[in-house]
């Protein structure tokens, strides 16, 4: 239900084609799959694995029946873990 609402804010929006309202969405659960994790969170590729498994959906199914897949955003964040990887898990341990 959230995701269907911040999809629904990022059409609403006229200053970005962007889905930045989705994007915040998945980073934040994204984040809180790294706090609760029992996997080795040093092992990124692992845990975006998990996270798109076990923590998420990828798609849904909008208001006029036509299936949405975010997996390009979600793609476009693991990408930006990885660019400031160093930085990213300096932030965790505060």
């Amino acid at each position: 239900m959230q995701l269907k609402f911040f999809l629904k804010k990022d059409k609403e929006k006229t200053f970005s084609s962007e889905f930045q309202y989705v994007k915040a969405y998945y980073l934040h659960h994204l984040l809180d799959f790294f706090k609760e994790t029992r996997y080795n969170i040093n092992d990124l590729e692992l845990i975006f694995s998990k996270f798109i498994q076990e923590k998420v959906k990828t798609t849904l199914i909008n208001d006029d029946g036509t299936e949405v897949s975010f997996l390009n955003e979600i793609n476009h964040i693991f990408e930006i873990i990885r660019l400031f990887k160093e930085d990213f898990f300096s932030d965790l341990q505060r």
